[in-house]
């Protein structure tokens, strides 16, 4: 696993927060993870940016900078989820992204006092933040409590 912050710069990471924050960002609303869970709170939403060989989304370009520095040789899937505010930290279910090897990379578009746990290592939510590791890895994220939103995007690439 690696963790780079200061990945995009203060500018460009304002952009992408402005351009999620939108009321003409399109969010769906799902579950926190692949199983078909009834849990309460295993709640997010979440906006397909690329899947299945296709850009999903007229805001693709906007991750022009962040694909360019990650140097994919193929994207699988790029999505971002977005965790509403609660009152305690809630913890959503671990799983891995795809049932095959590549390369997983999370970009934090907030501070808040959410995290990620990678294979047992507490990544903490930090504005322009990526941390990168293997598909394979089990993960899983949280909701904050400090702030409306916690907000990433989730890259799947080779």
């Amino acid at each position: 696993m690696k963790v780079i912050d200061n990945y995009l710069g203060v500018n460009k990471n304002k952009n992408l927060q402005k351009l999620m924050e939108s009321p003409d960002f399109m969010w769906s609303a799902g579950s926190t993870s692949y199983e078909d869970t009834k849990e309460l709170f295993n709640f997010q939403l979440s906006h397909i940016f690329y899947k299945n060989n296709h850009i999903n989304s007229s805001c693709f370009n906007s991750l022009n900078d962040l694909i360019i520095k990650i140097k994919p040789l193929a994207l699988i899937r790029i999505k971002a989820n977005l965790n509403p505010i609660s009152h305690k930290i809630i913890k959503y279910p671990a799983h891995v992204d795809q049932n095959f090897k590549c390369k997983v990379a999370i970009y934090y578009i907030n501070n808040n006092n959410g995290y990620t746990v990678i294979g047992g290592e507490k990544i903490e939510s930090k504005q322009d933040r990526m941390v990168f590791f293997d598909s394979q890895t089990s993960h899983y994220g949280t909701s904050s409590t400090n702030c409306n939103n916690r907000m990433i995007i989730n890259f799947n690439y080779f």
